[in-house]
């Protein structure tokens, strides 16, 4: 099976290119990204700054991706374009298994043959209104200082502001992805971009091919935003990302739906700053809505702010993030009355600066990172004694490749630092990532 597969893979890349020779209006092209240590060093584990005789330093190496995991990414995408419609595949393999890409599968079409109104319906991405700022060096951030404010990744462009996504399973009903959605978008005139993206299955798999994902899931978890580029100025955006909000309904409505409190709703707004030459500096903020289950629990998961910037005078390079999160708490299971509880989490900051100089033969780039813990609160309101510190860095030398690149360096990342010293491992190790992209 796997076999026929590959085989399968190779005749679709063939029969692209075929494609791209002859039909116009199809294009192919390919990205991906793979990374391994000959060397890592994880340092002997230590608990309030003392270690365990008995624990040893551990040598690994490997593969694996750049932002974690042991899959590398190796995709190809397959698109047409024309006036009305258009159409997009996009493959990729990890670990041995073909799926889809963050192009999806989708087709879409123009009725009037303008941009005031596009339908597509699959699996799909738009970038329009995306943040602008991603990791900064092609991958060697994760190495350097591994983990943040988000999900353990180096944050990308979505932590500014999340793109427009189609055809994942938002409510998480089934480890899958629901595999379908629809989008409706706009622009009406120039630098005015308007779009409504809900996830939805007809005839599900899990429901025996019968009926579908019920509308009010659909349209809870919708996403829906807009964005104006001001010419000479900047981009501005909005969204609203749907979830649960407000306070759970009694069980005894007829119209009960009991709330999910890892998949509340928030809000989205962002600014990108293009006035100045050689300068961009995109900025946004994350407003999640608070979740309550009446006199027993409330959740919030605060506030996130991210800010990137990128700078270039000739040869010299700049790339700066700064991702924070604060304000968020969850209450109800502390031993105390939900109107007593006081209990919240501390600030969460991380902090990135990659410099870097493109000399004649290879480009020479650096990585330092810091993330900081603040202290939370406990039920009563006293300040807890959990704040921690922990800071990374290395350097790196790249070079272009015609349609790729290759990276090698050296990173070194502390333990994390708390009150009574360090806690975990150090890591030391020698990345290596090679990357591909025929555009």
């Amino acid at each position: 099976m796997k076999r026929f597969v590959i085989f399968s893979l190779i005749i679709a890349m063939v029969s692209g290119a075929a494609f791209a020779q002859l039909a116009d209006g199809i294009s192919v092209n390919a990205w991906g990204r793979a990374a391994f240590s000959p060397l890592r060093l994880i340092g002997v584990p230590q608990e309030n700054g003392e270690s365990n005789d008995d624990d040893k330093s551990t040598l690994v190496a490997g593969g694996g991706a750049s932002w974690g995991g042991e899959s590398i990414r190796a995709d190809f995408r397959i698109q047409g374009n024309s006036d009305y419609v258009g159409f997009a595949v996009g493959t990729n393999s990890e670990s041995g298994e073909v799926g889809s890409n963050d192009l999806g599968y989708n087709i879409w079409a123009k009725p009037f043959a303008n941009d005031w109104l596009k339908l597509t319906a699959g699996k799909f991405v738009d970038d329009t209104l995306r943040g602008k700022v991603g990791g900064l060096d092609g991958g060697f951030a994760n190495f350097a200082l591994r983990g943040d404010v988000w999900d353990g990744n180096v944050p990308e462009e979505d932590s500014i502001f999340t793109r427009f996504v189609g055809g994942r399973d938002t409510t998480k009903r089934w480890d899958s992805d629901i595999g379908t959605s629809f989008m409706l978008s706009s622009a009406p005139i120039d630098g005015l971009f308007i779009g409504l993206v809900a996830n939805g299955a007809l005839d599900p798999w899990w429901n025996n091919g019968i009926g579908g994902t019920e509308s009010k899931y659909t349209y809870r978890f919708m996403q829906i935003g807009a964005g104006y580029n001001i010419e000479g100025i900047g981009h501005l955006r909005a969204q609203w990302i749907g979830g649960f909000l407000g306070t759970e309904k009694k069980a005894d409505d007829d119209n009960y739906v009991e709330f999910d409190f890892g998949k509340p709703a928030r809000i989205e707004a962002a600014f990108a700053l293009t006035a100045v030459d050689n300068l961009l500096i995109d900025l946004g903020a994350k407003f999640w809505m608070p979740v309550e289950r009446e006199d027993a629990k409330k959740v919030s998961n605060g506030v996130m702010v991210s800010l990137g910037a990128t700078f270039r005078m000739e040869a010299f390079a700049l790339g700066a993030r700064i991702d924070s999160g604060f304000a968020s708490y969850d209450r109800g299971d502390n031993g105390v009355a939900l109107k007593d509880d006081k209990s919240g989490d501390g600030a969460d900051i991380a902090i990135r600066l990659a410099p870097s100089y493109d000399f004649d033969a290879f480009t020479l780039g650096l990585h330092v990172g810091a993330r900081i813990v603040g202290a939370g609160k406990a039920a009563n309101g006293d300040a807890l004694e959990n704040n921690w510190t922990q800071f990374g860095f290395g350097g790196y030398i790249g070079k272009g490749l015609g349609s790729g690149s290759v990276k090698a360096g050296l990173s070194f990342t502390t333990a994390p630092i708390g009150k009574d010293g360090a806690n975990g491992s150090t890591v030391f190790q020698i990345p290596v990532i090679l990357e591909y992209a025929f555009f």
